[in-house]
């Protein structure tokens, strides 16, 4: 049986490489208002940054819903293929749950879903290692193992760029979203068992930068011979910078650039940069 690697527009995988192992994904709704829009078919990154920034209230994100995911497996299970569905952080989304419950619908031994405990590119660089993995002829098992492994040892690091969202969000008051907006606030924050904690706050993008470089020391992790992944909610220049910066230090095996798309771009907003790597 031939494997259908599945996932969601919330790991944002690179449509360059959704091209080229043949990804198949399905997109989550965003909502602005009364309008929706199916993330990254109706409505591409640039012009959802371009909306979020004119709009007074954060739009919302509606999950996949179990039908939706009733509908590929029945397909994909009729053509003979295994399904393995690597998906956003059941944290943060209901979509996860959806795909459960959609699995029960199916009732097949040829499904398997994976929660990434992910978002944006870490859990898009799970997805990516699966889809490598079915490329190289590895079983429908050995892939799920390899990459519920995986879960438990990526990193993921978020530098903030503009405290007006996560006050629209609710994350922070008015009055620390003013502050630190003068005072050049740049938070970082990572991902803990799939939810998105605060780390640390720095001042500036490149001290937000050297204090992930000396975290990533301090823990005795490397990134010398490994995938990882940058992205930014369209600051690329940040994004090179931070590049330069791991590749001054290490040698990546390979480096997998990017956006943010809109589920988290949301909530951080442009100017957001993140960095993805497996210890």
């Amino acid at each position: 049986m031939a494997i259908t690697i599945l996932t969601d527009t919330m790991c944002d995988v690179p449509q360059e490489y959704v091209e080229r192992y043949n990804i198949r994904v399905l997109p989550l709704l965003v909502n602005f208002g009364e309008e929706s829009f199916r993330d990254g078919i109706d409505i591409t990154p640039d012009d959802f940054f371009r909306r979020l920034e004119n709009s007074e209230q954060l739009p919302t994100t509606s999950q996949i819903n179990p039908p939706q995911f009733e509908c590929v497996f029945r397909e994909e299970i009729g053509n003979n293929n295994t399904v393995i569905a690597i998906l956003g952080s059941s944290k943060l989304s209901g979509t996860f749950n959806s795909a459960m419950i959609a699995k029960d619908m199916v009732d097949s031994d040829n499904i398997h879903i994976i929660d990434s405990k992910a978002v944006t590119l870490g859990a898009g660089l799970l997805v990516i290692k699966a889809a490598k993995l079915a490329q190289e002829g590895r079983t429908a098992e050995e892939i799920v193992s390899e990459i519920e492994e995986a879960t438990n040892r990526l990193k993921q690091f978020f530098i903030i760029g503009n405290l007006k969202y996560l006050y629209k969000g609710g994350r922070i008051s008015l009055s620390a979203s003013v502050l630190g907006s003068i005072l050049n606030i740049k938070p970082i924050v990572t991902t803990v068992d799939g939810k998105l904690e605060m780390q640390e706050k720095t001042r500036g993008m490149k001290r937000a930068i050297s204090v992930i470089m000396d975290m990533i020391e301090e823990k005795g992790w490397t990134l010398n011979d490994k995938v990882i992944g940058i992205n930014h909610s369209i600051c690329a220049e940040d994004a090179y910078y931070f590049e330069e910066v791991i590749n001054a230090k290490y040698k990546p095996k390979e480096i997998i650039r990017g956006g943010v798309g809109s589920v988290v771009g949301t909530h951080a907003g442009p100017g957001c940069v993140a960095l993805h790597f497996e210890s």
